[in-house]
């Protein structure tokens, strides 16, 4: 069974890495095939040295590698979704999806495919086969890139060393109302959980750094 794994890792590779005709789609294979090369993907990421000085040709070589994994995989996730759509949670299964959300989120720069992955996560959530967290994000995400203000506050961005803020966002008290019903926290709860996490260069509680002003 491993060797046959190590076999599929190698073909999704070396599809990959090389020109190659796209396969019509199969739906009744696609969840094996969103593990396969998600595998792949990872297989390229475990080489890369993101702490190599410029210049390394080594590292620079893997990262190219990484690159056009991820671009085969989001090219490759486009032709599924359009034949088969977005993975259900009733057929291909909840890692299915997780690992579609995985390659969609690695092509965050491809907007046709950000654009194809929020039609595709809207039938399916309309249908319960699809996570509604997994929309609101990929529907914001979509919304910040074409500077549309957000529907359920879900990208933020870091503002100095110690707090981080939402871009801009609809009406807030219909986004509360949006992340109530999906099982999100409020708006002030998310924002103070993230800013927690952020502690290097940030000063102790009930300190002061040297040049505040009041």
């Amino acid at each position: 069974m491993k060797c046959l794994r190590r076999v599929q890792v190698m073909a999704a590779l070396s599809a990959a890495l090389a020109p190659a005709a796209q396969a019509a789609p199969e739906c009744t294979t696609y969840a094996q095939e969103l593990a396969t090369m998600v595998e792949a993907a990872d297989a390229v990421r475990s080489r890369v040295d993101v702490l190599a000085p410029p210049g390394d040709a080594q590292a620079a070589r893997h990262l190219a590698q990484l690159a056009l994994v991820e671009h085969h995989n989001g090219a490759r996730l486009g032709v599924l979704m359009a034949a088969c759509g977005w993975p259900r949670r009733s057929v291909e299964g909840a890692e299915a999806a997780r690992q579609a959300w995985l390659i969609v989120q690695q092509r965050s720069d491809d907007l046709p495919l950000q654009r194809q992955a929020v039609r595709q996560l809207e039938l399916a959530a309309l249908d319960g086969e699809a996570a509604m967290t997994h929309l609101a994000a990929a529907s914001d995400r979509l919304a910040v890139r074409e500077g549309r203000p957000q529907r359920y506050g879900t990208q933020l961005r870091q503002v100095d060393a110690c707090s981080w803020d939402y871009y801009p966002l609809d009406d807030p008290a219909r986004v509360e109302a949006r992340r109530q019903r999906i099982g999100l926290p409020t708006l002030a709860d998310h924002q103070r959980s993230i800013d927690a996490m952020i502690t290097e260069n940030c000063p102790a509680p009930g300190s002061t750094s040297p040049g505040a002003r009041y």
